[in-house]
């Protein structure tokens, strides 16, 4: 089986792209929020310091889309010490650590960000509630606005039956009336916008979690976490290859290969050597 690792290394997919920057679309911002059956809500001295730890989590992800990895590390680590549960940036830090090569220390940040992923998206899901429930309340006084606008018009249109003498002030209604349909069919669109799901960790943070595994030589534990992430996302290419590079590792081939075709019929396009490799370990 030795013969065959450091090939295999090589092989293994681990891509540290920040492939989750946009994974805090609907975080908190502050005030009460039902887990369940229960309900939460941050202390007064809480919420600022949620507040102050988001901005710093932003200014992290503003410098990874610039490819500023080691910049990024202070307001990620900055944002962890004021707000610890912030699963996100633990998750970031994982990665960072893992391009430098400190594997021990992704891990601790992976697990971390395992740990808390659960309560911070549910903070986040709430508050998306909360904010298709301001959008219902601002469409329903858009459209009282509107039956008001409406009615003023006709007001306006019984003292002023001809229609071929220009009115400003009716001309200006109708621009408003307009303007406020426009608003209107903007805040349905967001309104059918489906909630985000709090009990899902994205397939991404168990595929880190594997390729950090990987590389401290916990074999049995990477392929574990490479297939949790396939269960949540059945088609994650780097996954399914990283699981039929292990299998080669353990020199069992069939299901080696079974894990490439399965990465090939989702749309992967695999390495054509390894797959050669496959089938010439199994006299093919």
């Amino acid at each position: 089986m030795k013969k065959n690792e450091p090939t295999l290394k090589k092989q293994v997919s681990v891509s540290v792209s920040m492939s989750l920057v946009l994974i805090v679309s609907f975080l908190l911002i502050g005030g009460h929020f039902i887990f369940g059956q229960q309900r939460y809500m941050l202390s007064e001295s809480e919420a600022p310091k949620f507040k102050l730890a988001k901005q710093l989590f932003q200014k992290g992800q503003q410098l990874l889309l610039k490819e500023k990895y080691d910049k990024a590390v202070k307001p990620f680590k900055e944002c962890l010490k004021i707000f610890p549960k912030f699963a996100h940036a633990d998750y970031y830090l994982a990665q960072i650590f893992y391009k430098n090569a400190d594997f021990l220390g992704a891990l601790v940040h992976i697990e971390k960000a395992k740990e808390n992923y659960d309560y911070l998206s549910k903070l986040g899901v709430n508050t998306h509630l909360e904010y298709l429930d301001r959008l219902r309340a601002q469409k329903m006084e858009l459209q009282d606005s509107i039956r008001e606008m409406e009615t003023r018009l006709e007001r306006i249109r019984a003292r002023n039956p001809n229609p071929n003498v220009p009115n400003p002030e009716a001309e200006e209604i109708k621009s408003q009336i307009t303007t406020a349909k426009h608003s209107i069919r903007m805040i349905d669109d967001r309104l059918r916008s489906p909630v985000p799901d709090p009990t899902k960790m994205p397939a991404d943070y168990y595929y880190h979690h594997g390729n950090i595994l990987f590389k401290l030589k916990r074999y049995s534990d990477a392929f574990d976490q490479y297939l949790e992430a396939v269960k949540t996302d059945p088609c994650h290419i780097n996954a399914l290859t990283n699981l039929a590079n292990l299998k080669f590792m353990a020199r069992k081939y069939q299901d080696a290969l079974s894990f490439l075709e399965k990465a090939e019929k989702c749309g992967g396009k695999v390495n054509p050597k390894f797959k050669e490799a496959i089938l010439k370990a199994m006299g093919k």
